[in-house]
């Protein structure tokens, strides 16, 4: 879970991190007509974000009423989705980047500009029962699963179906298979530049 100077507090940092992370999720032309009836991939995604960010900063400012009301809508559209993702447990610069299943158990912290992919999971687990904790700028590929109490460095590329049941605290690194390991002296920032941007 993120450390309380790390979430949103205030409606400009709302705003701030809404835009970075709407970003991902242009819609353009017909998309924007779709938006409305979540017609397409991008839209429900925008709605995703929109609907966590605003629940997450109405909790954080004591807004009981409305944290409980933007919290309902928020878990309507997870369990349509199956994208269970956490309150207060991202950085600013979430991305998503599929609609589909994904599990984030609520204690853990996951740093600034991660990208998650379809049917990935962050969850408590191994002989600790710990949970991970995610460095800024970690990729997490499609299938994947992080467990326990582990840490990643940041800007970690995790490939593909990997279960990650260990440590690599060591930045722009790439790590795969099951048990994973260390395959790459490259990390997430040399495959997705545009995560450094933002």
């Amino acid at each position: 879970m993120l450390p309380e100077d790390k979430r949103i507090r205030t409606r400009a940092q709302l705003r701030e991190w809404l835009a970075v992370e709407l970003s991902h999720y242009e819609l353009g032309g017909m998309q924007k007509l779709l938006n409305l009836i979540d017609g397409n991939e991008a839209a429900i995604l925008r709605r995703h974000i929109l609907l966590l960010r605003t629940t997450e900063y109405h909790i954080n400012t004591g807004h009981r009423l409305r944290a409980g009301l933007w919290k309902l809508r928020l878990r309507r559209l997870q369990n349509r989705y199956g994208m269970h993702v956490a309150l207060n447990c991202c950085g600013r610069g979430l991305q998503i980047a599929h609609v589909g299943p994904i599990l984030m158990n609520a204690h853990v912290t996951v740093g600034e500009r991660c990208t998650f992919h379809f049917n990935t999971a962050v969850v408590a687990g191994g002989t600790d029962n710990g949970v991970p904790t995610l460095g800024d700028g970690v990729v997490v590929g499609l299938g994947a699963v992080i467990l326990g109490g582990v840490t990643l460095g940041d800007r970690v590329a995790v490939g593909a179906n990997a279960v990650v049941n260990k440590s690599f605290p060591e930045a722009d690194i790439t790590v795969a298979g099951a048990p994973a390991r260390k395959i790459a002296d490259h990390g997430a920032g040399a495959w997705n530049p545009r995560q450094e941007n933002d």
